[in-house]
């Protein structure tokens, strides 16, 4: 790992670990909307997580980790269930991506650290 491999994979890994936390409230959000509301809150909820699918992408371009498969796996875990219209089923998957994210974020700090950089 390069000193810019890393600090590339420290700012990917928080900020899709931030964004992860958000889809975590989100998902606990929706459980108390009325019911007839759930159904547009899931079709916004379903655009963010595909947004962020995507930036999960770049950042296993810039820094190829195999975690970035595993996280990429948990949310296509949880927009099956989002899609299914059980967003809250969701928040398991959630948050074995954000122990994953943790795990990315934690290898490149070490580094960093090492380096004497952090």
């Amino acid at each position: 790992m390069t000193e810019k491999e890393a600090i590339l994979a420290f700012m990917m890994g928080e900020r899709v670990k931030s964004s992860l936390i958000v889809a975590t409230h989100l998902a606990m959000a929706i459980e108390g909307f009325l019911d007839h509301e759930k159904e547009g809150a899931n079709r916004v909820f379903s655009i963010f997580l595909r947004s962020l699918y995507k930036d999960i992408g770049l950042a296993h371009k810039i820094f190829p980790q195999g975690e970035w498969a595993e996280i990429r796996k948990e949310l296509d875990s949880g927009l099956t269930m989002v899609d299914s219209k059980v967003s809250h089923a969701a928040i398991d998957n959630l948050s074995r991506a954000i122990s994953h994210t943790t795990t990315v974020s934690n290898r490149a700090m070490s580094f960093l650290k090492e380096k004497g950089l952090l």
